[in-house]
């Protein structure tokens, strides 16, 4: 009994240290681009997770904290989480905004009824949905999940735990803004092309009144909206991936 008792005190300082990475890190894997995608199942994030917190919390970074009393231990978790979710919520922004440039984009050029596999908790459109897909792959190919868990070290130094207060929001706030402004910066040729497309056609409406104007430009502007989307994909996502790592920041 006294050797249980003794393991046990020596092994509650660690599993403290596991509970407080435990707790940065769960939004963060089931934010990251690729990783915690709805598609992947629960169970594979959850191992991916402990495993990670696991090597994390071996490595000696975070130091063990007081468990007394037990509530001061309680508002860790709570300040771990909060600062878990601020850094997942940046990460997850980088794959938002394919899928927000999608949508406008499928909006754009007509294709906004076709819906694809829910990579999200909803189904997104034909253009979002590849985007997102394309996006993730390239992301994933390009070790950014390592990038990101290498980081988290390095956080620990910046934002240590429980340190609430070391968190730019107003930073935050401006980097969410700016991956919208920069996800409509990406759709904006689509608008403007389909913009110029309805003037043409209401043009010719108003000089041939009898002409079903209507039969016509629909398809012609689904197909060449599918053919301009064909050929400007590869360019979106490499100035896309370009910007990623300006828009999350901590890595």
């Amino acid at each position: 009994m006294v050797e249980l008792a003794a393991m046990a005190d020596s092994l509650a300082p660690w599993l403290a240290v596991f509970f407080l990475v435990v707790a940065r890190l769960t939004f963060i894997i089931f934010f990251m681009p690729g990783i915690g995608e709805q598609v992947v199942p629960v169970q594979m994030r959850l191992m991916i997770l402990l495993a990670v917190a696991m090597a994390l919390a071996s490595t000696g970074v975070v130091e063990a904290p007081p468990l007394t009393p037990l509530s001061g231990f309680g508002g860790l978790l709570l300040s771990e989480l909060t600062i878990g979710f601020c850094l997942g919520a940046v990460l997850r922004v980088s794959v938002w905004m394919l899928s927000i440039a999608g949508t406008i984009i499928s909006q754009s050029i007509g294709l906004s009824q076709l819906l694809g596999v829910a990579l999200e908790h909803e189904a997104q459109s034909l253009t979002a949905n590849m985007l997102s897909m394309a996006g993730a792959a390239i992301l994933l190919s390009a070790d950014f999940h390592l990038t990101a868990i290498a980081s988290l070290l390095r956080l620990y130094n910046e934002i240590p735990v429980g340190a609430l207060s070391a968190l730019d929001w107003d930073l935050l706030i401006n980097r969410s803004f700016s991956a919208v402004g920069f996800a409509v910066l990406l759709a904006w040729p689509f608008v403007a092309v389909n913009l110029l497309y309805n003037i043409c056609l209401g043009f010719i409406n108003k000089a041939l009144p009898q002409l079903m104007v209507a039969f016509v430009g629909a398809p012609l502007m689904i197909g060449g909206g599918t053919i301009l989307f064909a050929l400007s994909v590869v360019g979106l996502l490499i100035v896309w991936k370009d910007r990623v790592l300006q828009v999350v920041g901590w890595l």
